[in-house]
């Protein structure tokens, strides 16, 4: 099975890379101006997490590894955090945002299947130790 960066050049990592730099620096302005941090502002810094993960898989995989798992941690977390108001919203018959329960519904995909692969690894480490 490839690693996650295994088939794109370095300057796809680096690409992602800056944009998340990029959202990053846009979202902190954006707290100091607005004062308020939204759930959803967290999404470029995952993206540099993932880039960065990308740019280092062959000369640091231990830290390749603690980034992704850093960003689909903070996926989940901001996810969860902007879908579960919008889904008991959406419940209760008012008006939900729909970006933010689209990221609710986006998160709790992606925690079914990284659960489902971490399964799937386990059992397989398993029948290997048998």
């Amino acid at each position: 099975m490839a690693a996650t960066g295994e088939g794109r050049a370095p300057g796809h990592a680096r690409l992602v890379l800056g944009v998340g730099a990029i959202g990053f620096v846009i979202n902190v302005v954006d707290w100091f101006v607005d004062g308020q941090v939204r759930p959803h502002d967290a999404f470029p810094l995952m993206l540099m997490f993932w880039g960065a993960a990308d740019l280092l898989e062959v000369r640091r995989p231990s830290v390749a590894r603690a980034l992704r798992r850093s960003a689909g941690t903070l996926l989940v977390a901001a996810g969860l955090a902007a879908g579960v108001p919008a889904a008991v919203a959406l419940a209760r018959g008012g008006d939900p945002d729909w970006i933010d329960l689209l990221l609710g519904v986006f998160a709790v995909l992606y925690l079914a299947v990284s659960l489902a692969a971490l399964i799937a690894r386990l059992r397989g480490r398993r029948a290997l130790s048998s």
